[in-house]
C-alpha cells in the first residue's frame, strides 16, 4: 500500500497543496512551497498523436508526458534516474512523496509504468543504480532502499533490503561510482558523506566510513582516468556549514580508501547561497555548480578543478531567466540542467567556460520565476539519446532522441554595417536527427519597412548564400534565417541578427575612458558615485574588466580588492558628458553598458537610464536597463542609437546615465566604456536616367529633356558632359520602362 496523501487538506477554493514535511536541511524552503497539482491527463505520442502543445520549447521533441494522476495520483514528483537492462530496454527511476515508481521508457512515445516501491512519506527522495540494483533514499528515513531490477523485463522489481549504519535514518542524496562500488549517503541531519562498498554484495552494502568536516547536500563520486590522480576515486561534495548555507562551496575529497577520507581541496565561489549539486566535464578539468537559493537569474558556476587541491572559480553563466537552477548533468558536449519553473535547459560547453542554450523546454507554462515549482531533475545518460525529466506537479517527461536540431551560423557573422545594395551572406545550415529541405531555406530580412522572405541558394554540404535586397539607408536590419525538415516539413528558425545599413562609415569621435573627455558626475547618492578608473573585481556585480580592452573605464564605486563593499547606495548618481559633435553625416552613438541588479537581499527592482540632450537642458531617453530580465545581471553589451531618432544632430550632444539605488537590500553597479559617434553615407542607386525621380523611365522623362535641351546643368545632363542634349536622350531609351511595374 501507498502512504496516505501528502495533500490531505487541500484548500479547494484555490486547488492549492501546501506540503506539511519535515525540512529536509536548514533553510531549506521547498518544504513550505506552494504547489497547484496538475489534473489533467497522460499524453502519449505513439497513442494519442499530434503534437504536445501549450509548452514553450527550442529544439526538443517531446515524446510523452506521464502526469502524476497516472504515476502516484495526489503526490508531487521529485528525482529521478534511468535503467537500462542487459537486453537493452531503458527504465525511468522516479521518486514521488510516497514512494518510487518504475516507468519503461524503451518506446519513449508510449511510457508503460512497470511497479511502485512504497517507501517514508517525504518530498525529498533520490535514487541511483550500481549493476541491476536501484539505491534508494529519503529524508524520511528508511536508510537505504535497495530494489533488485533483475526481473524489470518481466514487469517485475522487489525490495530485497533496507540497510542503515546506526546513525540518522535520513538521507538527503545518494551517490556512486560504478567503477570502485563506492556509494555515498549525502547529508541527513548534518551528516557529511557516509561511505558503503557494494562490489562484493551489492544486494547486502557495508558501511566503511565517513567525511563529516560539513553538511553535503550533494555529490559525484568519480575515479579519475587522468592527471596525477588517475585510479583514484574522488568525491566532489557540494555543501558547507550551518546545514550548507554557510561557506558554501565545492569540497573535494579523495575516498579511495573510504574508511579514511582525506580532504584534498575546496572553494567557495562569488554570490554563493546555497551550493546545490554539480557535475563534472567528461575531460575532468572543470565541474559545474547550481546554487538552489543564488539571488540572481538562472546561473551555472564554472569551477577550474584540473588541479583538485586546488580549485579555482572561473565564471558564472546565465541566460537572464529568474527561475531557480536545481539539477544539472554532463554528457559530451551538453549541460543537462532542470530548473524549476523553466524545465529543461541544455547548454554546449564545447567551450566549456563559454556557455551556450542551446535547447529547452518549459515544464511549467506561465511562468519562468523563482520558486519551486516544476522541473526536478533529469537523467540523459540512455545510450539511445531519450531523456527524461521529472516534474513535481506535472510527472515525468520523456524527450525523444529522434528530435531534429538545426543551427545556423553566419559565416564570418553578419557584416556591420551591411551595405545597401548588393550584400551577399553566407550561412552554414546544421542539422542533426533530420534531413533537411534545402529548397525551402530563406532569409527574412527588415529593415524598417516589412519583412521581406529571400529565398537562399544551396551550395551543397551545409552551406547556403542569400543575397540581401536592396535596403533603406542609412538605417537598421534584421535577419533571421529560416529552413524546414525534408520528411515532415518541421520548420526551424534562428533568432535575429541587427546591423547598420550604410555604404560608408567614418568615427569621428571617441571616448575609451583613459581620460575625462568633460564628463561630470552628480547626483544625491551618498555611495557609490560614479568614478573613472580600472575596474576591480569584488564580484559582486560589478564588472572585472573595461567594456573596449583599453584599462579603464567609467563605473559606480571602485572599491579597493580588500572592500568589495562596493555599489550605489542612498539614491541616485548621475553621469553626464560634455558637448559631443554629431554634424556632418547620419550619425549614430553608442557606447559599452554594464549593469547589474541581481545582488543583494532585495534584487531585481532598480534601473538604469540612459539619456541624450543636444543642449544639456532638454533629455530624451535612449534606454532603461532593468529592473529584471536581459542586461540587467552584468556583462558588457554593447548598444547603438541614430541620433536623429531622439535629437536634432549637434555640436552639443550630451549623454547622461543614471544609476539609482532606490530599493533597500539592493546592489546596484554601473559601468559605461567606448563611446564612439559614427556618420554614415549611402551610394545613390538610383537610375540617372529617372530625371523626375517618380520611379519609372518613360516619355515624363523624356518630356523633361526636352525641356532643358542646351542648358549646361541639372538632372536632365544624364551624362554629366556639361550640355542637354541626344546624349542624354540616348541614356532614357536605353532603360525605357524600367521601374514601372
Amino acid at each position: 500500500m501507498r502512504s496516505g496523501t501528502l495533500c490531505s487538506h487541500l484548500l479547494f477554493a484555490t486547488g492549492l497543496c501546501i506540503t506539511s514535511v519535515v525540512v529536509a536541511h536548514e533553510n531549506d524552503p521547498k518544504g513550505t512551497a506552494e504547489r497547484i497539482p496538475y489534473e489533467g491527463p497522460s499524453w502519449r505520442s505513439d497513442v494519442d498523436g499530434g503534437l504536445a502543445g501549450g509548452f514553450d520549447s527550442l529544439n526538443i521533441n517531446l515524446a510523452a508526458n506521464i502526469t502524476m494522476t497516472e504515476i502516484d495520483p495526489g503526490q508531487d514528483g521529485n528525482d529521478i534516474w534511468g535503467y537500462t537492462s542487459p537486453s537493452g530496454r531503458e527504465y525511468a527511476i522516479m521518486g514521488t512523496t510516497s514512494g518510487t515508481s518504475f516507468i519503461e521508457v524503451t518506446q519513449a512515445g508510449n511510457p508503460q509504468i512497470i511497479q511502485y516501491i512504497d517507501g517514508p512519506n517525504s518530498l525529498w527522495r533520490d535514487m541511483k543504480v550500481y549493476g541491476e540494483y536501484a539505491y534508494i533514499v529519503s529524508e524520511g528515513g528508511g536508510d537505504i532502499q535497495i530494489v533488485s531490477m533483475a526481473n524489470i523485463d518481466n514487469g517485475v522489481v522487489t525490495l530485497v533490503n533496507s540497510i542503515g549504519d546506526g546513525g540518522t535514518a535520513a538521507t538527503h542524496n545518494v551517490a556512486i561510482d560504478t567503477v570502485s562500488g563506492i556509494l555515498a549517503r549525502c547529508g541527513g541531519g548534518p551528516n557529511g558523506i557516509r561511505l558503503y562498498s557494494l562490489a562484493s554484495d551489492p544486494a547486502n552494502p557495508q558501511y566503511v566510513g565517513a567525511w563529516n568536516d560539513e553538511y553535503v547536500h550533494d555529490a559525484q563520486l568519480h575515479t579519475m582516468t587522468t592527471g596525477p590522480y588517475a585510479g583514484r576515486v574522488i568525491a566532489f561534495c557540494n555543501g558547507g556549514l550551518n546545514g550548507g548555507s554557510t561557506n558554501t562551496g565545492l569540497d573535494i575529497i579523495d575516498i579511495t580508501n573510504p574508511g579514511s577520507p582525506v580532504r584534498l581541496g575546496g572553494m567557495e565561489y562569488p554570490g554563493g547561497a546555497y551550493s546545490h549539486q554539480g557535475w563534472l566535464t567528461g575531460d575532468e578539468q572543470y565541474y559545474y555548480i547550481n546554487d538552489e537559493l543564488y539571488s540572481g537569474s538562472s546561473s551555472t558556476f564554472i569551477v577550474d578543478v584540473s588541479d583538485l587541491t586546488n580549485p579555482q572559480f572561473v565564471t558564472r553563466y546565465t541566460n537572464n531567466n529568474a527561475a531557480i537552477c536545481h539539477n544539472l548533468y554532463v554528457k559530451g558536449n551538453l549541460i543537462y540542467a532542470a530548473n524549476y519553473r523553466s524545465g529543461l535547459r541544455i547548454l554546449d560547453c564545447s567551450n566549456p567556460t563559454s556557455l551556450v542554450e542551446v535547447a529547452y523546454f518549459d515544464t511549467y507554462p506561465g511562468s519562468d520565476s523563482a520558486s519551486f515549482n516544476g522541473a526536478w531533475s533529469n537523467y540523459p545518460f540512455f545510450d539511445s539519446g531519450t531523456v527524461i525529466v521529472s516534474d513535481i506537479e506535472r510527472g515525468l517527461f520523456v524527450f525523444s532522441p529522434d528530435a531534429a536540431s538545426v543551427s545556423f551560423d553566419i559565416v564570418g557573422g553578419l557584416p556591420n554595417p551591411v551595405a545597401s545594395s548588393g550584400q551577399v551572406v553566407d550561412v552554414e545550415i546544421t542539422v542533426s536527427g533530420a534531413e533537411l529541405d534545402t529548397s525551402s531555406a530563406l532569409a527574412l530580412v527588415n529593415d524598417g519597412t516589412g519583412q521581406q522572405d529571400i529565398p537562399m541558394s544551396y551550395l551543397g554540404g551545409s552551406a547556403f548564400r542569400v543575397a540581401l535586397p536592396d535596403l533603406a539607408c542609412p538605417g537598421s536590419v534584421s535577419v533571421s534565417f529560416a529552413i524546414q525538415t525534408l520528411k515532415d516539413g518541421e520548420l526551424f528558425q534562428s533568432t535575429s541578427s541587427s546591423s547598420a545599413v550604410a555604404d560608408g562609415v567614418e568615427v569621428t569621435y571617441t571616448d575609451n575612458g583613459e581620460t575625462n573627455l568633460g564628463f561630470t558626475v552628480s547626483g544625491d547618492a551618498t555611495d557609490g558615485q560614479w568614478d573613472r578608473g580600472v575596474p576591480v573585481a569584488c564580484e559582486r556585480g560589478d564588472p572585472g574588466t573595461d567594456g573596449d580592452g583599453s584599462g579603464q573605464c567609467w563605473l559606480t564605486d571602485n572599491s579597493s580588492a580588500a572592500n568589495c563593499n562596493s555599489d550605489v547606495d542612498g539614491g541616485a548618481t548621475v553621469l553626464t558628458s560634455g558637448p559631443i559633435d554629431t554634424t556632418g553625416g547620419e550619425a549614430y552613438i553608442g557606447y559599452d553598458c554594464w549593469y547589474d541588479n541581481s545582488f543583494g537581499a532585495d534584487p531585481g527592482n532598480d534601473v538604469f537610464v540612459a539619456e541624450i540632450s543636444n543642449n544639456g537642458t532638454d533629455w530624451v531617453v535612449l534606454e532603461v536597463v532593468g529592473p529584471t530580465g536581459a542586461r540587467s545581471s552584468g556583462g558588457w553589451n554593447r548598444v547603438d542609437f541614430r541620433v536623429s531618432d531622439y535629437v536634432t544632430p549637434s555640436t552639443s550632444v550630451r549623454l547622461r546615465f543614471t544609476a539609482e539605488d532606490a530599493n533597500d537590500g539592493s546592489v546596484i553597479e554601473a559601468g559605461i566604456d567606448g563611446i564612439s559617434v559614427t556618420l554614415v553615407t549611402c551610394n545613390d542607386s538610383s537610375d540617372p536616367s529617372d530625371v523626375n525621380g517618380d520611379g519609372c523611365i518613360n516619355g515624363a522623362d523624356l518630356t523633361v529633356v526636352l525641356g532643358d535641351w542646351g542648358n549646361t546643368s541639372g538632372p536632365a545632363d544624364i551624362n554629366n558632359d556639361g550640355t542637354v542634349n541626344g546624349a542624354d536622350i540616348s541614356f532614357i531609351l536605353g532603360s525605357w520602362g524600367l521601374g514601372c511595374g
